[in-house]
């Protein structure tokens, strides 16, 4: 069974040897080929892609934008995922994830994880699936990693503080799944992040509903507890939002995750931790909300994350959570107006350069406006948005009960006639 297979196009010869190296150390059986483009000339119209199960495309190429290379490969049929490397200018990454790169790295602050990182998120959602599945089945298991009984690890998808994720494959069915491991262990002072790490499993196993991630399995091999869910192969809401989507889009999917989080709340649950990442599509292209890892009972003020702690992403946070306050579910209804602002526009409401200036908006700034094309929209983004709970809609029923003005309009209109 062959390794893993990557192609590498980029002007530098030794840039491609340093990306020729970050894959064989995580991957040593890898087989790596190199593209010069400034000797070689332009790859042709047709070309297949060299069997490669993702491609590294660095910018420039040629001495030329790199973009004009990725929308030609991208117009092959069943072309390798492709990752592109260029020079982390905010419009470059925007432009290359439309033209369809499945991850963006820059150049300047690559580092190992972040490549290996980029790679697994390819193989993730690649192409190819069934051939790449078979081909990465034979790489070795990281040394830091327990052996999760029945399951083979493919590939990395993120690394962190206390939890790592990973595309795994179950030996009986071949089915791929998510694993989930959780690094640190009751034994050795995590107990905080242990009882946290199971009560997302308990959480989840508590709600059934078709855009809430699916649970196959959770244990506890080698002193390590993990969580085994289904893998949503088509990647998160932030590259569809990058792609740009029209109105009429954001709206059905808010209004899908509006119906995914009344469950939760049903359930007697806050997300706490809304946004495009957490927002995953099927291959079915189905949606699913993942990630509850910082979710809470909402009759529970305190408990085992702490009174006061603030947990989440600042730019999709309410501003009772900003502050450390309780909160319940009007503050998972603040951040989905967030995330439908984003996939409105194209762009987050608030920006800033720390952290806490990014709260403060939360806070003390406007609420944002919408452009005019889009003004349909404004009344029930004004609810959601509101600074203070009471003002916002108060449950997900009343939010779903919400029309935009122009529809108001029209249902008014046909009413009136006779």
């Amino acid at each position: 069974m062959s390794g893993l297979r990557v192609f590498i196009i980029d002007d530098h010869a030794d840039f491609r040897r340093l990306l020729a190296h970050h894959v064989t150390a995580r991957w040593p059986d890898a087989v790596v080929q190199q593209y010069d483009p400034v000797i070689s000339g332009r790859l042709p119209q047709a070309f297949p892609g060299a069997d490669s199960d993702v491609v590294l495309l660095g910018h420039p190429v040629a001495h030329g934008d790199a973009l004009d290379w990725l929308r030609q490969l991208r117009r092959t049929p069943r072309f390798p995922p492709i990752v592109f490397l260029g020079s982390g200018e905010e419009r470059q990454i925007v432009a290359a994830i439309k033209a369809g790169a499945v991850d963006y790295v820059t150049k300047a602050t690559l580092s190992h994880p972040r490549l290996v990182e980029a790679i697994g998120q390819a193989l993730a959602v690649g192409g190819r699936p069934d051939d790449t599945s078979q081909a990465r089945s034979a790489e070795p298991l990281p040394q830091a990693l327990p052996r999760v009984p029945g399951y083979e690890v493919v590939s990395t998808l993120s690394e962190g503080a206390v939890a790592s994720v990973y595309l795994a494959r179950d030996r009986a069915s071949g089915r791929m799944a998510v694993l989930k491991v959780l690094r640190q262990v009751p034994d050795s002072g995590g107990e905080t992040h242990f009882d946290r790490f199971l009560q997302e499993y308990e959480l989840i196993a508590r709600v059934d509903h078709p855009n809430v991630v699916k649970i196959f399995d959770l244990g506890i091999a080698d002193d390590h507890a993990y969580i085994v869910m289904e893998h949503c192969s088509r990647g998160s809401l932030k590259r569809r939002i990058a792609s740009g989507m029209g109105g009429e889009e954001a709206l059905a999917l808010m209004r899908v995750i509006a119906g995914a989080l009344g469950a939760l709340h049903a359930a007697g649950i806050c997300h706490r931790d809304l946004k495009p990442t957490n927002v995953m599509f099927r291959g079915d292209d189905s949606l699913v909300l993942i990630d509850f890892g910082l979710a809470k009972q909402a009759q529970f003020r305190a408990g085992i994350t702490g009174t006061g702690a603030i947990f989440g992403t600042p730019y999709y946070m309410s501003p009772e959570q900003g502050e450390g306050n309780a909160v319940d579910q009007r503050s998972d209804i603040y951040s989905l107006g967030i995330v439908f602002y984003e996939m409105l526009t194209g762009r987050k409401p608030y920006d800033g350069q720390t952290a806490m200036a990014v709260i403060m908006q939360h806070r003390d700034a406007p609420r944002p406006q919408l452009p005019a094309a889009l003004a349909g929209f404004q009344s029930g983004l004004d609810r959601m948005l509101a600074k203070k709970p009471a003002e916002r809609f108060q449950s997900v029923g009343e939010l779903l009960a919400w029309q935009p003005d122009e529809v108001r309009a029209a249902v008014a209109v046909s009413a009136e006639r006779p």
